[in-house]
């Protein structure tokens, strides 16, 4: 936010420049103008000394003005205001700010009028309402992603705001006009099957524009579509499980506790807060492991090394990864950076878990960006056979929180009913593998979309040779499969969701 922020300074403050110039340009000709108006006015007589004045304005001035008019007056600031591009957000960064506002909408089922004055959720912020250009900026990206009702209702809201804006010619230059709008809607409408809809935004487009030949040509397919019963064309499904686990309120669980962690000889001088979240499998947090100054010089180290979060393919081919399934930049800090904090924080991992942190991996820092989230997912491998898991697999998790989220960035289980809310400075813990060393489909987890506030964490993941542990007999789990369709139908196929 403050780079966006420092560059936007710099672009008005450029603007203002080029905007002084042209008045101090336009001054000038202002004076051209009265001298030449000055000279009208004096009387016409034969008078040599006028008829001298003339024609020297008229020859000497009248060349020197049109000089002036041809110099490129404010090409300084034009230079700057291009070089300034290149530090400008990317065509990437605009499609995932769209996106991310829009799954923040689709996944909390927001208001379009209320997110856009900022009312979230019951909760009033502080922020600019949204313009004609925000309104169809949204409903284009509903329109792309064919949930044609929700685009018509941002076009509405972008039709309401331009026939209630004083001065709609400002919008000319985008190439905007309440026509323009009509035409949106007109489409939205007759895309989702809503006919008569879609006929009555055509009506009020061509009386605007009665010479539009393609209204002439609109309205009586419309007429024609209109006179057939209206069935409303259903919205593409939902393949991802994260949109209705965030939306999901879970029951409280009465059964857990908290304790203190003494059982070595330094926790019983400094003995750690531990709240259980899950029994089976075990899932807890350890409250104020990590202090703010630690916080401060973890987002110091890694805020000039973040990037755009990689992904894994089945070839265990490292990718980038730009489909909305993880919104977040990361990055990763050695064990010998910063030693004396590496070792701490190594240590409290150490301290709260019981097991070794010896070839386990390299801290991962991760920030989270607008409506920023990570689709559910496991943290463990089905395969292990390539040299990325020569140390074994990912047998626990532990993930500090280096900041508070208000609204949103919940880490959810859905297949175990539980929501864990973002805590500054605490330690969240699970086992990601079954005591015969198999994945553990119950840790199935999700980052939620952040509404409001901004995320930052650290992820630990211990690997299981280091640990050296016995493997008993199998445990007997009810299969996956059932358990899923359990949960989906659950999530999917309730109404009061």
């Amino acid at each position: 936010m403050l780079p966006l922020l420092s560059l936007k300074e710099k672009a008005v403050r450029i603007l203002q420049n080029y905007a002084d110039d042209l008045r101090k340009r336009l001054s000038h000709i202002k004076l051209a103008i009265n001298q030449l108006e000055n000279l009208l006015k004096t009387n016409h007589s034969s008078n040599s000394f006028y008829t001298f004045k003339l024609t020297r304005q008229l020859y000497f001035d009248w060349q020197n003005w049109l000089h002036f008019l041809k110099e490129k007056h404010g090409f300084e600031e034009i230079t700057n205001l291009q070089n300034l591009r290149e530090n400008m957000p990317t065509k990437i960064d605009y499609n995932e700010a769209l996106y991310g506002m829009y799954r923040l909408q689709s996944t909390y089922r927001l208001d379009p009028a209320e997110m856009s004055i900022g009312l979230l959720r019951g909760k009033q912020y502080r922020c600019k309402k949204f313009g004609v250009l925000e309104y169809l900026m949204m409903g284009s990206v509903f329109y792309l992603d064919e949930k044609f009702q929700g685009a018509e209702r941002w076009f509405k809201l972008a039709l309401e705001n331009y026939n209630n804006e004083s001065n709609s010619k400002k919008f000319d230059i985008f190439g905007l006009s309440n026509e323009f709008i009509l035409k949106l809607l007109m489409k939205a409408a007759q895309s989702s099957g809503r006919y008569k809809a879609a006929l009555e935004y055509a009506n009020k487009a061509q009386n605007l524009n009665q010479s539009q030949t393609f209204w002439h040509q609109q309205i009586p397919r419309l007429k024609k579509l209109s006179s057939i019963p209206e069935v409303l064309k259903p919205e593409k499904p939902n393949h991802f499980l994260f949109k209705p686990a965030c939306r999901m309120e879970y029951p409280a669980k009465k059964y857990l506790r908290c304790h203190l962690l003494h059982y070595s000889p330094f926790l019983q001088l400094a003995p750690i807060k531990m709240e259980e979240l899950n029994l089976d499998p075990p899932i807890n947090i350890y409250h104020n492991l990590i202090h703010n100054e630690e916080i401060v010089l973890l987002k110091t180290l890694s805020n000039p090394h973040l990037k755009r979060s990689m992904f894994f393919t089945s070839a265990n081919e490292v990718i980038e990864d730009f489909s909305n399934l993880r919104t977040c930049k990361t990055m990763r800090l050695k064990d010998n950076a910063h030693h004396n904090l590496m070792k701490n924080l190594n240590q409290r991992v150490m301290d709260a878990t019981g097991l070794d942190v010896k070839d386990s991996e390299e801290l991962q820092i991760s920030n989270y960006g607008i409506g920023g989230h990570l689709y559910e997912h496991q943290d463990s491998a089905q395969s292990t056979n390539s040299s990325f898991w020569k140390y074994g697999n990912r047998i626990i998790t532990a993930l500090y929180y280096l900041s508070d989220v208000e609204q949103g960035g919940e880490t959810v289980f859905p297949y175990l009913d539980l929501r864990v809310h973002t805590q500054k400075g605490s330690l969240l813990v699970w086992y990601n593998l079954l005591l015969n060393g198999t994945c553990d489909w119950r840790v199935t987890h999700v980052s939620c979309p952040i509404l409001k506030g901004d995320k930052w964490i650290a992820t630990k993941w211990l690997r299981e040779n280091a640990q050296m542990f016995i493997r008993p007999c199998p445990l007997k789990i009810k299969p996956p499969q059932e358990y899923n369709a359990k949960i989906i139908d659950k999530m999917f196929m309730n109404e009061n969701l």
